[in-house]
């Protein structure tokens, strides 16, 4: 989709953000006696009232009006200026290698994960750049030549930036959630723009924001998975998660046993990875949150009683079990092993008085001698 279609489509919902936002910053302001945000610019007096009007709004209503300053590009300009910031961008690698950098050091962090092969950091360029600069080992001649290039980079790096801000305010509006702000998806739109254009060539034969689309949505929805529960998993267990449920609805219309084997043949995953993921913990979610939309009742409220923690019981439990292990200790080994392989303290089994016998290579009342001397070793510690 062009981005003049997003463009003309989201126009009137950018105005009617803004205006809403207007009229409760005038609503604020009259309240408290300061000046109205809304005022048009042309009724200011000074830059300085400008930018106290300006202060005192809200941030998205300060970047909306930021974006309305912008001006887009068209077709033809931003053809243009992806090839203009491309051939900068192979000028200042082609310098920086004859200064000794090496391609790795200009690599983005994951390209390989992310099939990209060609893809180079403008935030490492810009900044070995400018420490190339600031070294002052360049000719007069050199070092002119690399603060143009910078520049001009800079420049339509940033032009090309600032022209697609508005396309990313129309993506980030599709997956508004409240678990996250608003501004915040515009932000991690904003990172997936600049990955897009990073790693946009103009010889692949479609526009801009056409390829950019698909990056600035990936970074919004890796915002919304890292919070949508309280336990956090990586994107590509939550992925694979996804297409598990998704197989085990199409295996049963098929008419099929939602098996471990048959789901790891329609995901197409190794089945000791289906195993896996299908022993994790399910969504967490608060006690505290109400049952339904209507009701005042929590999930606290029909939980089981067992499955509740009492702190004072608990605190109870473990200083007993503190008190019983110091008990055992001041025991005779022997009748220590013994209650130890009787009750079984330090595993999970307890043993027999034959199997504690053939252990210790005693008889088996012998061993039930050893465990009553040592139950009544216990009782005159424990007055």
């Amino acid at each position: 989709m062009s981005r003049e279609n997003f463009h003309s489509r989201d126009e009137a919902w950018l105005k009617e953000t803004d205006e809403s936002l207007s009229r409760n910053a005038d609503a604020e302001g009259t309240d408290s006696g300061v000046e109205s945000t809304a005022e048009p610019a042309e009724t200011r007096d000074s830059p300085r009232e400008d930018r106290t009007a300006e202060s005192s709004g809200s941030p998205m209503q300060n970047y909306l009006k930021h974006l309305y300053r912008l001006q887009l590009l068209t077709p033809e300009e931003e053809s243009a200026t992806t090839s203009m910031l491309r051939e900068l961008e192979d000028k200042l690698i082609a310098l920086l290698q004859k200064r000794g950098t090496e391609l790795v050091e200009l690599r983005s962090e994951g390209v390989e994960q992310r099939g990209s092969t060609g893809a180079y950091d403008h935030g490492l360029i810009i900044a070995r750049a400018q420490q190339l600069l600031d070294t002052g080992k360049l000719s007069r001649r050199d070092r002119s030549s690399l603060q143009s290039l910078l520049r001009r980079f800079q420049e339509q790096r940033k032009k090309l930036i600032q022209c697609n801000l508005r396309l990313v305010i129309a993506i980030a509006k599709r997956f508004r959630n409240p678990s996250v702000p608003f501004i915040d998806l515009i932000q991690e739109g904003n990172v997936g723009l600049m990955k897009a254009i990073e790693r946009f060539k103009p010889q692949m034969g479609y526009r801009f924001s056409t390829y950019a689309y698909w990056w600035i949505q990936q970074e919004i929805q890796l915002a919304l998975r890292r919070n949508d529960d309280l336990v956090r998993q990586p994107a590509n267990v939550q992925d694979d998660l996804r297409a598990i449920y998704r197989a085990i609805g199409e295996v049963r219309a098929e008419g099929l046993p939602a098996s471990d084997e048959n789901l790891a043949q329609h995901t197409g995953l190794d089945l000791e990875r289906v195993q896996s993921l299908l022993k994790l913990p399910g969504p967490t979610g608060s006690l505290d949150e109400p049952v339904a939309e209507d009701q005042s009742s929590t999930r606290l409220d029909y939980a089981p009683a067992d499955e509740l923690y009492n702190t004072d019981e608990l605190v109870t439990n473990q200083e007993l079990a503190e008190r019983l292990r110091e008990a055992v200790a001041r025991l005779p080994p022997r009748q220590r092993t013994v209650l130890n392989l009787r009750y079984g303290l330090f595993s999970d089994r307890d043993c027999s008085f034959r199997v504690i016998g053939e252990q210790l290579g005693l008889s088996q009342e012998r061993a039930r001698q050893l465990h009553s001397d040592a139950l009544r070793q216990l009782k005159r510690q424990w007055r």
